[in-house]
Parts: C-alpha cells; sequence; structure tokens
C-alpha cells in the first residue's frame, strides 16, 4: 500500500452515537465537495470515496448522508453494495456524482467494469478501519488506494483500534493525526453488562428462560449468534415455542430481505432478530434495550462493538452474554484491562 505525499488524518473514535461518528466524516465531506466544485469539472468524477465493510451500514451511511447535504445544491451520492442488480448503480455513476459510499467487494466490481474513476478523490474515509484492515478486506483496500490519486486526505474510523490495526494504518498513512473521542476501545457506559456462565447444552433453555422473564424482555431485541445456520435455526426454534415473528439475518440472506428485515426491526414489527455479526457494527438500533450474545463473539473488539447496538442515544441499554471455557478468555482479557463492571452468574447450577 503506497503512502502519499499529503498529509493524513487517522480519526478513531469511541462515539457513542453513531449519527455523531458519521458527522464527522460527512461533514468534511461536504466541505471538500464545495471547495472542489470552484475548481473541478463536476463530470470529471466524484470527489468523496467512503468505504465500510457491510451493505446495511454502507445503506445507512449514504441516508445519513443526504440528510446532511439536504439543500446544499449539486450534492449527490451513489451507493455501491453487492447483493443489487449492477446496471442501475453504473446509471447512478453517470449522474455527476460527488460522494461514493460503497463495500470493498462492488466497489472493486464497477472499477474493473470501468464504470467509475477515482483519479478524481480528494478525501477517503474508511469506517470501521479495523474491520477493513483485516478479515480479507485488507487487499480490496490495498487494490482501492493504488488507484487513488496521490494528492489526497484520508481518514480512519472505528471505536475498537487493536495495536495491530494502529500499526497498519500508520504505515499506509503520511505524518497521522490520531483523534479520540471518549476512551478507545472500551464499552459504552450506559450499557449494563451480565455475564452468564452457561453450557452449550444449557444456552437456549437459559436464552427461553430470559426471553420469557418480563425483568428481561424487553422488545425489540437483538441475539448474536456466530453462524449463519445458527441463525436461522434459533430464530426457528423462538418462532415455533413463543409464537413470536422472528427473523434471521445474515450474508446469505437476498438483500432485498436483508434491507426488510432490518426495516421492521427498527420500526419494532420485529420483536425478536437474530443476527450474525453482519449487524454487529455501526448501526442504528435506537429502540433496542437488550442485547444478547448467544455466541460470544471471538475478540474483544466486536464485543465492544456488538453490545454497543444497544444504549444509545442517550438511553440506557443491557447487554447480556453467555460464556463457558470456550469463550472465557473474553472475559479474562476486559477484567485484565478494567474496561468492564460485570454481573457473573452461574445459572442454574450449570457450569462453576
Amino acid at each position: 500500500m503506497k503512502q502519499c505525499s499529503t498529509m493524513f488524518y487517522s480519526i478513531p473514535t469511541s462515539l457513542v452515537f453513531n449519527i455523531l461518528a458519521a458527522a464527522s466524516f460527512v461533514i468534511p465531506s461536504i466541505l471538500h465537495v464545495i471547495k472542489s466544485q470552484a475548481s473541478l469539472d463536476p463530470t470529471i468524477g466524484p470527489v468523496i470515496l467512503i468505504v465500510t465493510p457491510t451493505r446495511e451500514l454502507a445503506d445507512q451511511i449514504e441516508d445519513q448522508s443526504k440528510s446532511f447535504m439536504q439543500g446544499i445544491p449539486n450534492m449527490r451520492t451513489a451507493l455501491l453494495i453487492g447483493g443489487m442488480p449492477m446496471p442501475p448503480q453504473l446509471h447512478r455513476l453517470k449522474q455527476n456524482i460527488q460522494v461514493v459510499i460503497a463495500t470493498p467487494g462492488r466497489l472493486l466490481q464497477v472499477l474493473n467494469q470501468s464504470g467509475l474513476s477515482l483519479s478524481s478523490i480528494k478525501l477517503l474515509v474508511i469506517d470501521e478501519v479495523d474491520s477493513l484492515l483485516q478479515d480479507g478486506f485488507q487487499e480490496q483496500v490495498n487494490i482501492i488506494q493504488s488507484q487513488l490519486p496521490e494528492t489526497h486526505q484520508t481518514m480512519l474510523f472505528s471505536a475498537t483500534i487493536p495495536s495491530s490495526i494502529e500499526k497498519i494504518a500508520q504505515e499506509m498513512l503520511s505524518d497521522p493525526i490520531f483523534v479520540s473521542v471518549g476512551t478507545p476501545s472500551t464499552p459504552c457506559s450506559s450499557v449494563k453488562q451480565i455475564i452468564l456462565w452457561v453450557e452449550e447444552p444449557s444456552k437456549k433453555k437459559i436464552l427461553f428462560n430470559l426471553l420469557e422473564d418480563p425483568k428481561h424482555y424487553c422488545p425489540p431485541v437483538l441475539i448474536f449468534v456466530d453462524s449463519k445456520i445458527g441463525a436461522d435455526l434459533l430464530a426457528e426454534a423462538i418462532e415455533k415455542v413463543f409464537g413470536l415473528d422472528v427473523a434471521a439475518l445474515h450474508s446469505d440472506k437476498r438483500q432485498a430481505e436483508r434491507t426488510s428485515v432490518l426495516h421492521s426491526f427498527r420500526e419494532g414489527l420485529l420483536p425478536v432478530l437474530v443476527s450474525t455479526a453482519v449487524l454487529g457494527r455501526g448501526l442504528d438500533l435506537p429502540k433496542v434495550k437488550l442485547v444478547i450474545n448467544f455466541d460470544m463473539p471471538a475478540s474483544v473488539e466486536e464485543y465492544i462493538h456488538q453490545i454497543g447496538r444497544t444504549g444509545r442515544l442517550g438511553t440506557k441499554g443491557t447487554a447480556i452474554s453467555f460464556i463457558n471455557n470456550g469463550s472465557k478468555n473474553i472475559l479474562l482479557y476486559q477484567i485484565s484491562i478494567k474496561t468492564v463492571m460485570l454481573f457473573i452468574q452461574v445459572v442454574d447450577g450449570v457450569g462453576r
């Protein structure tokens, strides 16, 4: 990944409200566009590129961008995400677009078809940078950056920046400035964290007990699992036992279905949603008061992001996580760095 000659800004944020996170790069993007409009031919191509790991987050960023840009003339966005037909997206790119919001895979597909030139990009924003510089995304990010002009600014955002990712970011930036809002890589203080020691055979039983308990069950409830088939099977089981409208969401679902399910959940029409980590980062779900980690995520960073789907916009939330010998290291790490106040309970004599 080449270094650019101009100054770059690395801005990892641990913001409580994602609308503020969006504002922190959308507003500078708007200013870049306004400044560029006086000196650039608008037909040359977009001046802002925002890259993010998931389709749902890209869609949300475009919606928030449109809200900030409302009333400003000649401000157009294009959304490039997989799972949707390519021709409408290519057609949109011909409409004098200033801002492109994209997932890496679809962006590379468009670039390979010569549907977009990045030669006029003045600002590159990489949201959830710790995810995009790992999980198989890093090579795609390298290819994208290699097509940008040397004189552009880069902003990197995330609530969690592990030391390994910080090192990679330092290598790809020139003279980076680190800006932190709040305490980096720590859970949101408005989320009450409850840890239950539950052995694998008892997890479904304990989950059902929670959903029957009015002290805990406050829909809409978001349940995280670690596999796509696990999401489908658990959603079916909850629906069968409780007669609730329950949906599963993961990357194997058609994009139209994913969009519809997420909209229904946000509107409170789905009392329970079972999801993989595809909903774990960045999404605003203001009505969610309870997150359950049925399967503990594989890293403390993913744990911080997933429980951060509740306790947003000034509200309080609760996150209940099931652990056992297979997942206790995440808990032990958090205790060791004193980032979490926990209520630890052995459930029904199960475990130790």
